[in-house]
């Protein structure tokens, strides 16, 4: 319980620290320690949800995209398929430079 009211305090601490100027998603690094699978899946769909098409979307993009990988590496289940989705939206912004 410690843990997850110190992670929520981080979270809002370092909210400040944004993606692109409209989004609010944190994009900073948190302790490693602090950073739980199901916290790395929501910053990450933070991120996709903020991304929009084409070019200027790729930040967004790349930030969900590695939020995912941590997810996947801490054990979230839907990390997978977030991974999937994202790298499909990040080779069509890729290819819409």
């Amino acid at each position: 319980m410690l843990k997850q009211l110190l992670t929520a305090g981080l979270l809002l601490a370092s909210g400040a620290v944004l993606a692109q100027p409209e989004s609010p998603c944190i994009t900073n690094e948190l302790e490693r320690d602090s950073v739980t699978a199901p916290l790395a899946l929501e910053i990450g769909k933070c991120h996709l949800a903020a991304a929009t098409s084409g070019p200027d979307g790729l930040p967004a993009l790349e930030y969900a995209h590695s939020w995912f990988l941590q997810a996947k590496v801490l054990g979230a289940e839907d990390a997978q398929r977030q991974l999937e989705t994202t790298h499909a939206r990040l080779q069509l912004a890729a290819e819409a430079q």
